[in-house]
């Protein structure tokens, strides 16, 4: 049995799926393809956001 130091294990980070984060979050297709097309189909969210040449409208 292996033993897993929790302070030494680091977190993953979380993969989506670029196209249905795009669709998710309200970013037009235009703009959810050149990210496919630079980043791949599968990126973490911070790839994503700092990618993106139109942020989301953030509504309050």
């Amino acid at each position: 049995m292996q033993h897993v130091d929790s302070n030494r294990s680091t977190p993953q980070a979380r993969v989506y799926d670029v196209v249905m984060y795009c669709r998710l979050h309200g970013i037009d297709e235009a703009e959810a393809r050149k990210l496919a097309r630079l980043i791949g189909r599968f990126a973490d969210r911070m790839s994503i956001q700092m990618n993106l040449t139109k942020r989301p409208v953030r509504f309050r």
